[in-house]
């Protein structure tokens, strides 16, 4: 069995949760994408995890973990979380490996991503300046460094030399300091595998594909320019791990509101007191960042586009306990451009007309528990509005706060 388990939203729809809770039934889970801009939090009762760049195992089990080389890696930000889980009594250097053809996140990445940021000015995208747009680049402009080069350290060097020096002369940024990367490099580099090494097992495997951030964010699909720089949608995959690979099962993880990080348009963003008020009771503040996260009601025309965009197979809703106790909750059913005479949408086909279009609303009576029939509206409508079935929804915090639904 090969499945993937990814966001249908801007990302923080609690995949590292459902991912934790599924991996127990699978051999592997394997981050295909992104870097530590990801912040997967994981609550398992007696300690809570939050993962940048390990994968979403349960590590309570015997689940194993693998970073595929579409993940861009910041070499002590692993290391950092390898070493926590060891502090707290579990030891996954047994269990976990790093693709040799994975980049590797530099220092001067970093300081790239803060300066594009603050020149950006009113256009700043709202990145979490941890050099993951930069990585990207240099990966593309065939100028990055790979776990492959730390092999030898004179290839390496003269590699981080090249790309010290490119840095100071186009974009006035200095940097020197090559033994910290050397350093954290000596710490991992007994979990660094060829592709091909690892591929025979992996495809002998049951595999559970971890995404990172949302389909929303897909640097292609999503709503560019306020976009990550990697394919955070299921096509990513393949594109992550370096070779085909068959899968069997797409399961999309969305809240029951929405939320997002950083700027972009959100048509159906909630403001002042209202939206504080969502945003305390679902804890929503960056895992990375820490940041304060936009609040607003679930927008079904989006959830189909991405629907549409991902083929998901089935539905694992999230966070719907945060909306328990509310008098009213909405639902964003479609759109309308132009005014009240104009054309009504029911799924965008370019997210670049969001800023431009008026929401029209389905409200519906709140729920006091998930016991409620009312909540069980919300679910059908849902279900029937996407033509996809909600197979699970959690309904707290905890790992183990998920049912199945019959």
């Amino acid at each position: 069995m090969k499945a993937v388990c990814f966001g249908l939203q801007w990302g923080d729809e609690g995949k590292g949760k459902v991912t934790t809770y599924l991996s127990k039934d699978y051999d592997y889970v394997v981050r295909y994408s992104g870097g530590s801009n990801a912040g997967h939090t994981v609550e398992y009762g007696d300690f809570k995890l939050v993962h940048h760049l390990v994968p979403s195992f349960d590590v309570r089990t015997k689940t194993k973990g693998y970073i595929a080389n579409g993940v861009v890696v910041d070499l002590k930000v692993l290391n950092d979380e390898i070493d926590e889980l060891k502090k707290i009594g579990f030891d996954i250097s047994e269990r976990i490996k790093i693709s040799s053809l994975a980049h590797v996140v530099l220092p001067v990445h970093k300081l790239l991503d803060e300066k594009f940021e603050l020149s950006k000015g009113s256009k700043a995208v709202g990145t979490t300046k941890r050099g993951i747009g930069p990585a990207y680049a240099d990966k593309v402009h065939r100028i990055g460094l790979r776990l492959v080069d730390l092999k030898d350290k004179d290839v390496a060097l003269e590699k981080l030399q090249f790309i010290s020096e490119l840095y100071k002369n186009l974009y006035s940024i200095e940097w020197s300091d090559y033994n910290c990367v050397f350093e954290e490099y000596e710490k991992l580099k007994n979990y660094v595998v060829s592709p091909l090494e690892i591929k025979l097992e992996l495809n002998n495997s049951n595999i559970l594909f971890e995404g990172t951030q949302g389909v929303l964010l897909d640097v292609d699909m999503g709503s560019y320019p306020y976009v990550t720089g990697t394919y955070c949608n299921v096509t990513g995959v393949e594109a992550g791990l370096g070779y085909p690979v068959k899968i069997d099962k797409r399961i999309g993880v969305f809240k029951a509101y929405l939320t997002r990080v950083g700027e972009g348009p959100f048509p159906t963003e909630l403001f002042g007191q209202e939206a504080e008020e969502l945003r305390k009771a679902g804890k929503e503040y960056g895992a990375t960042t820490g940041r304060p996260r936009r609040c607003g009601w679930l927008d079904l025309p989006l959830l189909k586009y991405a629907i549409e965009i991902s083929d998901c197979y089935e539905m694992i809703m999230t966070k719907a306990d945060v909306l328990s106790g509310m008098e009213k909750i909405k639902i964003g059913i479609r759109y309308k451009i132009g005014g009240d005479t104009g054309k009504t949408l029911e799924m965008p086909y370019e997210l670049n007309m969001l800023n431009k279009v008026h929401v029209e609303y389905l409200e519906f009576p709140g729920w006091k528990s998930l016991d409620d029939k009312n909540f069980e509206k919300f679910v059908n409508f849902i279900e029937s509005e996407t033509g996809r079935k909600i197979t699970y929804v959690s309904t707290g915090a905890l790992v183990s706060d998920i049912v199945e639904l019959g």
